[in-house]
């Protein structure tokens, strides 16, 4: 996604300081020289160091300054500060990797805006057109493209995003970027099915043994792999878990969702937390749809005190257990109070938007 880096990057003194993350888990630190589709170099103390495409899990380009002051305006969702600051550090010329770095995460911006308001998906992929035009070679192509892809489904374009998204996955194979890099692109076509209401397309790419799911979890157990690989499709694996549980329970709803994360909660000891959070918060809701609500109640309770999964998953178990307790005349708990929660501890959340209008603010 950032071509001619070493164009960029040809001064040793206006390197940055960056970090590549190994698919074996080491990283490798230093001035990163170049970072292109043929390879990723780092000038070290005695010598250079060319890291291949295959063998990279992500790369560090700069930060802090400007970088650090938009992540803080991410994180408390003032979108239009965060995208304002990168587009002003996009057009700084020093230092000479501002402007990739800058580029990319203001279009990154926009698309985190857009789960919000759609309107700003347009805005996003111009953004990611754009920066694929400048650097057309770099290492983060295959993270722009995604990202486009992501940004042309919530602007309704759900074909031409998943025929991108294809491509993107050809494209990983034939640059040699790596197989994470390939499945990656399928997540986020399952994605794109999803929140465009097509899930029955999702689910006829996760389910099923040549499925997304069944790829992962066969990445994520293969011994022969690389530690730092296998951690990373571990985690891939849990994700596609519960996009499969979110297609199921769109395409047949909550009861079968719920027979479906039984069985999997069952069957599949090895996976994460995050997934094990989200099929007991998935169980709770077809309980609440059935009137059990003190089931519900316990169920989501169990998940808030007790696992300790990501932020996301955590602030809906939360927001969902706010609910249930205002159906339980906030018995004996206000639901107010998990609205609080989540606002307060998970504010970069899109349940945190939907508890804030819980409590009126």
């Amino acid at each position: 996604m950032i071509p001619l880096l070493s164009v960029l990057l040809a001064l040793p003194l206006a390197a940055p300081q960056g970090r590549v993350v190994k698919v074996d888990g080491t990283a490798v630190s230093g001035n990163i020289t170049a970072a292109q589709l043929d390879g990723i170099v780092v000038s070290g103390a005695s010598e250079d160091q060319t890291i291949e495409p295959a063998d990279v899990l992500s790369v560090s380009l700069g930060s802090g300054g400007m970088l650090a002051e938009a992540q803080s305006f991410l994180d408390k969702l003032e979108f239009q500060n965060a995208v304002a600051l990168l587009e002003e550090a996009a057009n700084a010329s020093d230092p000479a990797w501002m402007p990739v770095v800058a580029k990319l995460r203001h279009a990154e911006a926009l698309l985190a805006w857009s789960a919000f308001d759609a309107g700003r998906a347009g805005d996003a992929v111009a953004a990611f057109q754009d920066w694929l035009a400048t650097y057309p070679d770099h290492f983060w192509v295959a993270r722009a493209r995604i990202g486009m892809a992501r940004a042309m489904g919530r602007a309704g374009q759900i074909d031409e995003a998943a025929s991108e998204l294809q491509e993107v996955a050809s494209f990983a194979f034939e640059k040699n970027l790596g197989k994470q890099v390939e499945l990656a692109a399928r997540m986020a076509r399952c994605q794109v099915y999803l929140e465009g209401d097509r899930a029955k397309l999702a689910r006829q790419r996760l389910e099923g043994s040549s499925g997304l799911v069944a790829t992962l979890k066969a990445a994520a157990q293969d011994s022969a792999s690389p530690a730092g690989l296998r951690n990373q499709m571990l985690d891939h694996w849990t994700q596609s878990v519960i996009l499969l549980g979110d297609a199921v329970a769109t395409d047949e709803g909550t009861g079968e969702a719920k027979n479906f994360w039984e069985r999997t909660l069952r069957n599949e000891r090895g996976i994460g937390v995050d997934a094990r959070a989200a099929g007991k918060i998935a169980i709770a809701q077809a309980a609440r749809e059935a009137g059990q609500l003190r089931e519900a109640q316990f169920a989501l309770a169990e998940v808030a005190a007790t696992m300790n999964a990501g932020p996301d998953t955590m602030a809906r178990a939360l927001y969902t257990l706010g609910e249930i307790c205002e159906e339980l005349d906030n018995t004996p708990t206000s639901g107010a109070t998990y609205f609080r929660r989540v606002a307060d501890r998970f504010p970069a959340s899109t349940w945190a938007t939907k508890a804030r209008k819980k409590l009126g603010q």
